[in-house]
C-alpha cells in the first residue's frame, strides 16, 4: 500500500481543501473524449469533475480521493442536485443570495450518509456560509483578493469588463503588468510565505522549476490573458473579485448541467482512500478514462511510477487519460512510455485554452 498522506503535511488531508471547482470541463471534456457506454475513474476534490461526467453518456464513474472530506462535499452537492430545484440548488451552494442555507440543509440531511451528515452539521458555518466557497483555496483567494483591491481595487475590477482581446491587452500593457504588481505576486507565492498559510503539497513539497510559484503563475496567467478574456476565468476571479461571475460558473451550476447531471447521479460511486491501491485491487481492465487531476504535483517521481503502471492496469485498451501538473516535473518513464501515447499537439492546445491556467497536461491514449 501506497500511503501518500506521508508526502504531505497531514492536516491536508483532513480539511476542506476545494470546494468550487478547479479545472476547467471543456478542456477536459477534449481530453477524455467519453463515449457512450465508457466507465471513468476520477479524483473527487472539489466534486466538479464527478459531476461534469455525469453530464456525458458514460455508464460508471468512480470518483476517488483521500480526503473523505472532499467525498462529503460531493454528496452534499448530489443531494441538492437531486432533492432541489434548480434556484434553490444555486442558492444553497452559494451562487445566489439565502438566508435560508441552513434550513435547507436539514431538509437534505435525510439524504445523506450519516457521517456526511454529522460533519455537515459540525461545520453549519460552512453551509450559511455557500459551501462552494469555503474550501481553503476559495478562502484564501478570497481574503488576498481583499488584500490585492487595498492595492489597485480599480485595475482589478476593470481587468474584468472587457468585452474584446484587443482592448483587454492594451489595457495589461499599458496599466496592469507593472514591475511592482509582478513582485508582489513572487512575495505571495515564496513557498517560505505561503507555507504558513496554506500548506497544500501541490504548491510547496514538489516546487522542481527553476522560477518560484509567485512567478510562474504570474507568466500563465500573463500568457491567459493574452488569447482568453478574464471574465472567462473562475480562477482569476477568485483571485482578485473573491468570488466567480455568473457567466464563468462551471456548467454544473448552470441550469442546462444540473439538468443533465439531475437524470445520470445513479451512475456515480465515489471510494474514500488511496486510488493506487483502488486500481491495482479492484479495477483490473476496468475504466475507459483516467481524469487524474493534478495528483501528480503531490507525489515524487517513484511514486507517480506506481500511479502509472496502476492505470496501465485499470485501463481497458486504448482508453484515454488526461493528468495535470503544476510545479513539479513528472515523466513518463520507459517501458511506459511506450504504453501512455501522449497527444502533444492536444496537450498544448489544451494548455493554451484551460481557464484556470496553472497548468500543464499529459494527454492520450493507453496501448493495451
Amino acid at each position: 500500500m501506497f500511503n501518500l498522506q506521508k508526502i504531505g503535511e497531514m492536516d491536508f488531508y483532513n480539511y476542506l481543501n476545494y470546494s468550487l471547482g478547479n479545472e476547467d470541463w471543456s478542456v477536459e471534456e477534449q481530453a477524455l473524449r467519453v463515449n457512450p457506454g465508457d466507465s471513468v475513474i476520477c479524483v473527487t476534490a472539489s466534486g466538479d469533475r464527478a459531476l461534469h461526467l455525469l453530464m456525458t453518456d458514460c455508464t460508471e464513474i468512480v470518483s476517488v480521493d483521500m480526503n473523505r472530506i472532499q467525498n462529503y462535499l460531493l454528496e452534499l452537492k448530489i443531494a441538492a442536485i437531486e432533492q432541489l430545484d434548480f434556484e434553490k440548488y444555486l442558492a444553497f451552494l452559494g451562487g445566489e443570495s439565502t438566508i435560508h442555507r441552513y434550513d435547507i440543509f436539514k431538509y437534505l440531511k435525510s439524504h445523506l450518509s450519516p457521517v456526511a451528515a454529522a460533519h455537515w452539521e459540525q461545520n453549519k458555518k460552512m453551509i450559511e456560509r455557500g459551501v462552494i466557497y469555503q474550501g481553503r483555496v476559495e478562502r484564501l483567494t478570497y481574503f488576498g483578493s481583499k488584500f490585492l483591491n487595498l492595492i489597485r481595487h480599480k485595475k482589478n475590477k476593470t481587468l474584468f469588463t472587457f468585452t474584446d482581446l484587443k482592448s483587454q491587452r492594451e489595457f495589461i500593457v499599458q496599466e496592469w503588468d507593472t514591475p511592482s504588481w509582478r513582485k508582489m505576486f513572487e512575495l505571495l507565492l515564496n513557498p517560505k510565505f505561503s507555507k504558513l498559510i496554506f500548506n497544500d503539497p501541490g504548491l510547496n513539497s514538489f516546487v522542481e522549476y527553476d522560477q518560484q510559484p509567485g512567478k510562474y503563475i504570474y507568466q500563465k496567467m500573463l500568457s491567459y490573458l493574452q488569447n482568453n478574456l478574464a471574465r472567462k476565468s473562475v480562477l482569476l476571479q477568485l483571485m482578485f473579485l473573491g468570488k466567480a461571475l455568473p457567466e464563468a460558473y462551471f456548467p454544473y451550476l448552470t441550469f442546462e448541467g444540473y439538468t443533465k447531471i439531475r437524470k445520470n447521479t445513479q451512475r456515480l460511486n465515489y471510494k474514500t482512500g488511496n486510488i493506487i491501491d483502488y486500481l491495482n485491487n479492484h479495477a483490473t481492465d476496468k475504466f475507459n478514462c483516467f481524469s487524474m487531476s493534478d495528483i501528480a504535483s503531490y507525489m515524487p517521481q517513484e511514486v507517480f511510477d506506481k500511479l502509472l503502471q496502476s492505470i496501465h492496469n485499470g485501463a481497458k485498451p486504448n482508453a484515454r487519460f488526461c493528468i495535470r501538473e503544476f510545479i513539479s516535473k513528472r515523466h513518463i518513464n520507459e517501458p511506459l512510455k511506450n504504453i501512455f501515447r501522449r497527444d502533444e499537439q492536444l496537450e498544448n492546445k489544451l494548455e493554451n485554452e484551460e481557464s484556470n491556467f496553472v497548468y500543464r497536461f499529459m494527454v492520450g491514449e493507453i496501448q493495451k
